[in-house]
């Protein structure tokens, strides 16, 4: 079957429209789904391959792999079946690009995109190991892109099982060689150890911008796997030097010395992100505040550079379809639909940012208030003034103003009488004290000193975040106010809902938990994740994927 020969034909209930890509067992096509009315993604084995009892086995276990595993980062399955002998898939169409386009377009991503994008990865392996299937063929390839980075693992045709038979022929092996653990090579049994690996190279290659053992043979990549040292980052770049450590325990040559989990291998990531940002010289202190050294309101902030814009990720369009139905959740009484960005009717996708954000606090308020305080303290001093002059002698006299500057004292004429001189003293206004707060200890893609650029919440006009958060539901802006007091800011990444609360308490390590007066939820907010709650039961639960505080 030519490439792209269904495209323009009808397969079933589906209008097969256009050739989005070709894999190692089919290609996946743009459809629209005649009986449910909705665009998706339908893959299709290749006819060639339908007589082969091995490749419609694996296909089929495919389908049932993908759809056994409920997890934000893999595409959800909608249907599997065959028609006119021809087994297909249907699946959610996810519109991006895979990760390999990505490096191959723009070069290596930065520490923080690189530990991002294997964090939702390690989510994704890590539900599938917890069902005993093991994907075995983890590499850029097969991770694709969306918007905001968000990740997803594709391409299960080679998942293996436990309790599967092996698939391939005697000496073979499935996958690609430049992400293969040693042991695959070798008549072992597979274990989840296979995927850890395979993703800790996949971190190398985002790191540094290539595979960790580039060779041109099958013979070369089989001796540097099995015997090569792992490949440190810093030789490339000496600022990875903390993400030495990760490389090499994630790609060791013993199975049961690798991360215990792929979970674990993202975290100890996330440890050397923070260390490598703790390391290198601050270069965005945060907003610096203006306040009176008076008990006066806090009267300006100098504005806050918001830098380059945040990456964007482009490429051919491929395999998530906007319409289908997200997981729902009902929402507690007093929780409105309406938001920043706009109102969506029907159910929530996503519990954290129920209420719309209200309006932006008036910027202008300070201002007109600490104007307001200056005038105060200059109609003081000189009423004082004006007192100390109309007391210079006990006839009335009234003593001439001083002809120096401020706090210069100045003798009076007042005779030859009189010796004892009348003096004056007048202080000058208070002068401003600046508060620099400190710098942010890590950093939150798309985000500066005040919160996020676009698409997110962010501080008001003369306040500094304290906590900048993206969850992989939600974004999540801590504020400090001149008045020593906090706000929480969330947003719903699916649509911008957005939700206010004030007076946050502290937890530490930047965490902090903002209680929903109407109706009594909290949002606990930590360097590991957002989780919502009501009555003591957790109503969701979202991991962290990017978090700096002050």
């Amino acid at each position: 079957m030519a490439g792209g020969a269904m495209a323009g034909s009808m397969f079933g209930r589906y209008e097969m429209r256009r050739l989005l890509g070709v894999g190692g067992m089919g290609e996946v096509y743009e459809a629209y789904d005649t009986s449910k009315n909705r665009t998706v993604a339908v893959k299709v084995l290749n006819r060639e391959l339908a007589g082969d009892p091995v490749y419609v086995q694996r296909f089929r276990r495919e389908s049932h792999a993908m759809a056994s595993v409920q997890e934000p980062h893999v595409i959800p399955v909608h249907d599997w079946g065959e028609v006119d002998g021809v087994l297909y898939i249907d699946m959610r169409l996810v519109k991006g690009t895979d990760l390999k386009d990505r490096l191959q377009r723009h070069g290596r991503l930065t520490p923080g995109e690189s530990v991002q994008v294997v964090e939702q990865i390690a989510a994704a392996l890590d539900a599938a190991h917890e069902i005993g299937l093991i994907h075995r063929d983890v590499k850029p390839a097969n991770i694709l892109l969306t918007g905001g980075m968000f990740a997803y693992l594709v391409d299960f045709g080679i998942a293996h099982a436990d309790s599967d038979p092996q698939l391939t022929s005697t000496g073979s092996a499935v996958g690609s060689m430049a992400y293969m653990a040693p042991e695959r090579f070798e008549d072992a049994p597979l274990t989840a150890a296979v995927d850890t690996y395979a993703l800790t190279c996949v971190l190398y290659e985002c790191l540094v911008g290539r595979v960790p053992y580039p060779v041109n043979s099958l013979a070369g990549a089989i001796g540097s796997h099995q015997m090569a040292p792992p490949p440190r980052p810093s030789a490339v770049d000496p600022g990875l030097s903390f993400f030495d450590a990760v490389i090499d325990r994630g790609m060791a040559k013993r199975p049961q010395q690798r991360f215990r989990t792929t979970g674990d291998l993202a975290r100890a990531a996330r440890a050397a992100l923070v260390q490598a940002e703790r390391a290198a010289p601050s270069t965005a202190p945060g907003p610096q505040i203006a306040a009176v050294t008076t008990s006066g309101p806090v009267t300006g902030a100098r504005p806050v550079d918001p830098g380059p814009p945040p990456p964007t990720v482009s490429g051919p369009q491929v395999v998530v379809d906007p319409a289908a139905p997200a997981a729902q959740w009902t929402p507690p009484p007093g929780y409105r639909t309406t938001g920043p960005q706009g109102t969506r009717a029907g159910g929530y996708t996503h519990p954290s940012a129920p209420l719309p954000l209200p309006p932006q606090r008036d910027s202008s308020t300070p201002i007109l208030a600490g104007a307001l305080g200056a005038l105060i303290v200059v109609a003081a001093v000189g009423a004082a003034v004006w007192v100390m002059l109309s007391l210079g002698d006990d006839t009335g006299t009234v003593a001439d103003p001083p002809p120096g500057p401020p706090s210069v004292v100045q003798p009076t004429d007042v005779g030859d009488d009189q010796t004892a001189p009348t003096t004056e003293i007048t202080q000058p206004p208070p002068t401003p004290a600046v508060t620099t707060v400190p710098p942010l200890q890590s950093s939150v893609t798309g985000a500066d000193g005040q919160g996020f650029r676009t698409g997110g919440p962010r501080c008001n006009d003369n306040d500094a975040a304290m906590t900048i958060a993206r969850t992989s539901g939600s974004r999540v802006v801590i504020c400090h106010t001149g008045d020593n007091r906090y706000y929480y800011k969330g947003a719903r990444a699916s649509d911008g809902l957005g939700i206010e609360l004030d007076d946050p308490l502290p937890t530490g390590g930047g965490g902090f938990t903002a209680t929903n007066p109407v109706d009594g939820t909290q949002y606990h907010l930590t360097p590991g994740g957002l989780t919502i709650t009501k009555d003591g039961q957790e109503l969701a639960s979202e991991t962290m994927l990017e978090f700096a505080h002050r």
